[in-house]
Parts: C-alpha cells; structure tokens; sequence
C-alpha cells in the first residue's frame, strides 16, 4: 500500500513540473468575462441631484502591456475570443458600475468634465509548479469634474495554487481583481464627488452574508468584504477592523485593503501597526495599499519615506511594495 502511494505521489510530482515547464513554454489565451456589476446601490441623496457628463479618455500608452511579469510572452487576454481592449473594457465597466451604484454621473462621447485611463496593469508571478499563481491588478482612473481633478487608484492582490491546470486560477487572478478594482475606483468617485452611502440596512444584510458565507465556505465571500469597504458608511468600519485580523487569508487581506478607504486617517495608526508588524509580506503590502488610501499630508509623507527605502532594497518584497506604491504615485 506504501509503495502504491509513494508511486503515486511521485506520479503527481512529475506530472505537475511537465505541465509548469509546459505552461512556461506555450501561449495560453485567459478569456475574460464580462464585466459583473455590484447589486448593492447607494441611497439617492436627492432626486433633484444634476447628473453630471464626463468624456472617457485613453491616456495610456498604446504600447505598454496590460498584462507583465513571469507570464508575459505566456498569457494572453482575450475578451469574446479577441484581444483585449483594455480602454472599451474599462470605459463599459465604469459607465455600468456608475449607473448599478445610483451615482450622478454618466459617461457620454462628448463633455466637458473628463475621466482618464491612466493605467491596467495585471502584473504576474509564480515561482514553481508547486506555488500559487499571484496577480497583483493595477487600475488609475484620472477624474475631473467641475474644475477638480483626482486620480483615483486600485490595487488587488491574488493568490491561488491550480490542482493541475493554470486555467483553474482565471476567474480568481483576473477576471475578480478586475470586476474589484472597477468598483473600487466608482467607490471613490463617489466619496470625492457625491458623497452618496449604502444604507445602515444595506450594511447589516452584506455582514450577514459575510457571517453566512463563513457557514458554508463560499470562495467568494472575500467580495462581500470589499463591498462593505465600497460603502461609504462609518456603520461597516467595525466589521472591517475585526476581519482585518482573520484566519481566513482572502477575508483578511480585503478587510485590511478597505481599511484606509473607509475609515481614513483614524485607521493610520492600526494600519501603520499592521505594516510593521504583520509576519506575512502580503498583510504589509496591503496595509500599504491602505495608507496610501487614507490620502492625507501624514499618510503621504509616510509613503514617500517607504517608497524611497523600498526602491534602495533587491529583496522580493522590496520590489512588490515598490510596484504597488508606484502605481499609486504612476511613476
């Protein structure tokens, strides 16, 4: 029985190195899917609001990548059995999460007011067959309405180990950073310019969901948490801080993620603590991300000093946090 079992594991162990060096050394399209527009709306505010018009630009450079790292001469994305286009992607994502949220804006061909693609990057990384397949998503979205301008940034980590093929990662490594990121840019579009939130009800149905999910191990209930970090109520700060500190990986990293977002410069301390202090590169890293969120004179400076000491290092999370902070700061 012994021996049976030693053959098969090794059986497994050759089998998953052929298919990595296989994978190395092939082109492999990642279809992505439409993009899936959040359910939870914000309360209208007033229904005499004047909807405001803004234009969609490409500032991106046409020859820049959208997808870098390990895999770039590796995967390829495709929507609809095409090459992607990052900027018509973007352009329908945003309008269809602006309108699903209750906000005041539309995006039309022609306005004065202007939203910008400044960035897409889905940056790739695996060491071996026997790691996880992680994606670190990048989106900048330049706004400006009414004379003011801000640019807005999203950063999400992923991480899966596939059983055998890469195919099995698609959906968690791209298409959800993606759908995340689109809705984390309309979220601070809306705390910028609107101000509009979820209601306390809304609220407590998405903790329910949360609780619930944990019940039955749903995979996706990470999202759940970024949602109540897209909601613009003080009332889902609480459930963030305690996730940020949960067993559940996917759970925690969102919790910590939305940290900054929702409850700005009182989560500095908590979120500086969590950075220095954390034992996993990817809680620092996104505790980081956090900061960066929080946008004040302080967090600022504080991200300046670790981008300047990040930048002087050669080690693997030298390079992640210098990625991360950089497309915060689009350098």
């Amino acid at each position: 029985m012994k021996i049976k079992l030693n053959m098969t594991i090794k059986f497994f162990v050759v089998v998953s190195v052929v298919l990595f060096i296989q994978g190395c050394s092939m082109k492999i399209d990642v279809p992505l899917k439409d993009y899936e527009q959040s359910n939870n709306s914000y309360d209208v505010v007033s229904d005499k609001t004047a909807v405001k018009e803004a234009v969609f630009k490409n500032d991106m450079d046409e020859g820049k990548r959208s997808l870098t790292g390990r895999f770039v001469d590796i995967l390829f994305l495709k929507k609809d059995q095409k090459d992607f286009n990052r900027y018509a992607f973007i352009k329908k994502a945003l309008d269809s999460e602006l309108k699903a949220r209750n906000l005041p804006l539309d995006i039309v061909d022609d306005a004065e007011n202007s939203m910008s693609l400044d960035n897409f990057e889905l940056f790739t990384h695996r060491v071996s067959a026997f790691s996880p397949m992680v994606t670190f998503s990048m989106l900048n979205v330049k706004v400006t309405i009414d004379g003011k301008t801000k640019s807005f940034n999203s950063v999400v980590k992923r991480g899966e180990l596939p059983a055998i093929y890469i195919t099995e990662v698609f959906d968690s490594c791209f298409n959800e950073p993606i759908m995340i990121m689109v809705r984390e840019i309309v979220a601070k579009i809306n705390k910028e310019y609107f101000h509009y939130k979820m209601s306390d009800k809304k609220v407590d149905e998405i903790v329910k969901k949360i609780n619930d999910g944990i019940k039955n191990t749903d995979k996706l209930n990470y999202i759940n948490i970024y949602e109540l970090g897209f909601s613009n109520n003080p009332k889902a700060l609480d459930t963030l801080i305690a996730f940020s500190s949960n067993s559940d990986e996917y759970l925690r990293l969102a919790s910590i993620s939305m940290l900054g977002l929702l409850g700005g410069e009182s989560q500095f301390d908590l979120l500086v603590k969590k950075y220095r202090e954390s034992k996993l590169w990817q809680d620092r890293a996104l505790a980081l991300k956090a900061i960066n969120d929080i946008d004040t004179p302080e967090s600022k400076e504080f991200i300046k000093l670790e981008y300047n000491l990040w930048k002087s290092t050669d080690s693997k999370e030298g390079k992640w946090n210098t990625l991360l902070i950089g497309s915060y700061l689009n350098d």
